[in-house]
């Protein structure tokens, strides 16, 4: 057997082989030094390093070094190579399973601690209106007979009732923000008009405080586009917290301003809410913008606290807007909300006289209305509201007796249906589809309404698609409910009267 240098070959093996990362390790370790050093030390020992193979592919080498000795009791070394790809792939294919389950159950605990979280959050929220809800009624029953009391009872019933439906509102918009099913509807508007409307919901809470509400409104007469909805749902985040956490005879600040002018069409804006309330504390300024996340001053301003969401959603909103929201607060020394906004001015305006077209043709005799509602409770609802704003109405429980009622009635009988989505044997979109495909000439055009606890976009998506001609939400809006109804059985009437 020929016999070699292994000083001169190892180096040339490292260079022409070994991976240019691990030849330096590789070296050192089958160095003449290191190998005497081990091997006092143990009578075996390997050592793994990488080398490039075909197709620049990564193999991965392990070289054992045994001591032995000779007839002379000389110690010597035997060194052995082998491929060991197979192995690290499996190793580190466990390492990855192992880490990839732990980190799958660490997320599944921080979930279920989340869950636990939101769940003990929304309760106490839920049952707070709740348990004013049950006690005023109560309350309103025993003094059925008493105007005054009743009035008062009946108020804080309403109170409660809209405390109720923004919890729901805002776990509605949080749901939309988190899934990504959020979708602005950019639409051209006169932003002091839009902050007006804002402030002029608070007039009344902010003069039973006796707060003061200074405006520095300077904003130019140009509209923008802007999801209106969105942007005075910002505002009244900010102004309603002022409000709530400024102490009577307190004062709150709201300013308004356009920064800078791009030649592309956009202009920033800046909006400012401040006040001189109770502040907040450094340690809670950290986390205001998480989820449910509230700081206890209802002792100091009679408040007993919202659900949490409010900044959360103000801060989600902002940044799919591109917008950005900073805040200044000290503990006893008022707060600071300043909004940054980027928005594309309006450069030419058409004037919208659809509204004026339809109140010339708005109707004012009675007018058929079917209504298509599976409960009880909330038809006998409707129903009384719709028969004392001078409709005539009668009402169904289910799609499929809506279909069947316009079957048998003769043309143009209903003026217009309410229709529910939600019902156990047709839906309310099967139901309008079934009316919209009896192929007579008033079903095509008849006037149908979603009136629907389904509130999201996509609701209304689907009832549009379904053929249905508006959507109202439940719970819904009385005075808003009939001037949609008013609306489009004037628009039937006028197109009827053309044919």
């Amino acid at each position: 057997m020929k016999s070699a240098d292994w000083r001169k070959i190892f180096p040339e093996y490292a260079k022409r082989y070994v991976l240019i990362d691990d030849q330096k390790y590789y070296l050192k370790e089958v160095s003449a030094e290191r190998i005497r050093e081990r091997i006092k030390k143990e009578p075996s020992y390997t050592i793994n390093y990488r080398c490039i193979g075909k197709n620049d592919s990564i193999i991965h080498m392990e070289l054992s070094i045994v001591k032995i000795k000779d007839e002379t009791l000389q110690d010597h070394v035997v060194m052995g190579y082998r491929d060991i790809t197979d192995q690290i792939s499996r190793v580190q294919k466990e390492l990855a399973d192992k880490i990839s389950m732990e980190t799958a159950l660490e997320r599944e605990k921080h979930a279920n601690e989340v869950k636990a979280s939101f769940l003990f959050s929304i309760s106490h929220d839920i049952r707070t209106p709740m348990n004013a809800i049950m006690g005023f009624t109560a309350l309103a029953k025993r003094h059925i007979n008493e105007p005054d009391k009743l009035q008062e009872y009946l108020d804080k019933l309403n109170e409660s009732n809209h405390h109720m439906l923004a919890l729901i509102d805002d776990l509605l918009e949080m749901s939309k923000i988190d899934y990504g099913r959020i979708e602005l509807k950019a639409e051209s508007c006169n932003l002091k008009d839009q902050i007006a409307i804002v402030l002029d919901m608070f007039r009344v809470e902010a003069e039973e405080k006796a707060l003061n509400i200074e405006e520095d409104i300077d904003l130019p007469e140009q509209e923008v586009y802007i999801d209106t909805l969105r942007f005075r749902r910002i505002m009244s985040n900010l102004i309603s917290n002022a409000v709530k956490f400024t102490l009577y005879n307190g004062s709150i600040k709201v300013s308004a301003r356009q920064k800078r002018v791009s030649e592309s069409g956009y202009a920033r804006f800046e909006f400012e809410v401040s006040d001189n309330g109770i502040g907040m504390s450094e340690d809670f300024m950290r986390r205001m913008f998480e989820a449910f996340e509230r700081e206890e001053n209802s002792t100091r301003t009679g408040y007993l606290g919202g659900t949490g969401l409010g900044l959360t959603i103000t801060k989600k909103i902002l940044d799919i807007m591109g917008g950005s929201i900073k805040v200044k607060s000290k503990k006893d020394a008022g707060a600071t909300f300043t909004v940054d906004l980027p928005l594309k001015l309006v450069q030419h305006v058409e004037k919208d006289t659809s509204t004026t077209e339809q109140e010339e043709y708005k109707s004012t005799g009675q007018y058929r209305i079917l209504l298509v509602e599976d409960i009880e409770v909330n038809r006998m609802l409707a129903e009384t509201i719709l028969t004392e704003s001078g409709f005539l109405v009668e009402a169904v429980p289910d799609g499929c007796d809506a279909v069947e009622m316009i079957k048998i009635r003769p043309m143009r009988y209903y003026d217009l249906v309410l229709m529910d989505i939600q019902m156990p044997i047709m839906n309310g979109y099967e139901a309008t589809r079934a009316i919209r495909a009896l192929g007579r000439e008033d079903t095509a055009t008849l006037p149908i309404i979603a009136l629907s606890a389904n509130a999201r976009e996509q609701d209304k998506q689907m009832s549009r698609e379904s053929g249905m001609d508006s959507h109202v939400a439940k719970p819904f809006d009385i005075a808003h409910l009939i001037s949609t109804i008013n609306e489009y059985i004037a628009i039937s009437q006028k197109n009827a009267t053309i044919l």
